[in-house]
């Protein structure tokens, strides 16, 4: 849009009052909206490249809070963006003040943990992991990265590397209760999945061995037709030489 441009905007009930309505305005549960809406003015955010640091800082506190919005909303890939846009203005910052360090590092940290939590919602297990790994690499014991590190690996069946994380979890806070509880699961479902693979290499096996077993039997049939059909051509052979023989 340009400046003094309009526009009509529509919305549904699920975006405007719901079922409350806003009778202050004359408007009935339920309704629909209409809006005219005129732009009278608009600021260009900068790009990454035009701010300073004091003004990535500034601006990854504000769109922490809106990816905190719409994680709270259901919302999670809005969320990402917006924690993905943390990442890309501070990760790669360097000459920061003493100050300015531990700020960025707290807001790095933080998306990386809020981004773990978003790839779980949509299940993204490997960016989980990949996001833990970087929180993890600014604080090793972290309780919530070292947890959802293990909740990722767990739904992606690797159930030592989960075990693992959980065990480490309950090392930094030996009170986590849920780290114990996903530590039993672990071991649940790596009996359960060892006893699969059991029942399916077993099963596999007996279908070698029974196809192996009728191999056998076919080749073992097939020579004892031709032995057969070899004895009876010879036996022919000697009848007719015997009654060549009786003829002379």
């Amino acid at each position: 849009m340009q400046r003094e441009e309009q526009c009509i905007l529509y919305l549904g009930p699920r975006y405007g009052f719901g079922e409350a309505g806003k009778p202050k305005f004359g408007i009935d549960p339920n309704a629909e909206l209409m809006y005219e809406v005129t732009l009278k003015s608009f600021e260009k955010a900068k790009e990454s490249w035009e701010m300073d640091t004091k003004e990535k800082l500034t601006q990854a506190a504000i769109v922490k809070e809106k990816g905190t919005v719409y994680f709270k909303g259901g919302k999670y890939t809005q969320a990402v963006i917006q924690y993905r846009k943390i990442v890309s203005w501070l990760e790669m910052e360097y000459g920061l003040s003493e100050k300015e360090s531990k700020a960025s590092e707290s807001f790095l940290l933080a998306a990386f943990l809020n981004l773990a939590m978003c790839y779980l919602k949509l299940r993204e297990y490997n960016k989980a992991v990949e996001c833990c790994d970087k929180a993890l690499g600014l604080d090793s014991a972290n309780e919530k990265g070292l947890y959802r590190r293990g909740e990722a690996q767990l739904l992606m069946n690797d159930f030592e590397s989960a075990k693992g994380d959980f065990e480490k979890v309950l090392a930094v806070n030996p009170q986590n209760r849920a780290a114990r509880l996903q530590i039993s699961m672990c071991q649940r479902k790596a009996k359960e999945h060892n006893e699969r693979d059991r029942r399916v290499y077993a099963n596999m096996f007996k279908k070698f061995a029974e196809r192996d077993a009728k191999e056998e039997a076919s080749k073992a049939g097939s020579k004892k037709a031709v032995e057969g059909a070899a004895g009876k051509q010879h036996e022919s052979q000697a009848m007719e030489e015997g009654k060549a023989k009786g003829h002379v």
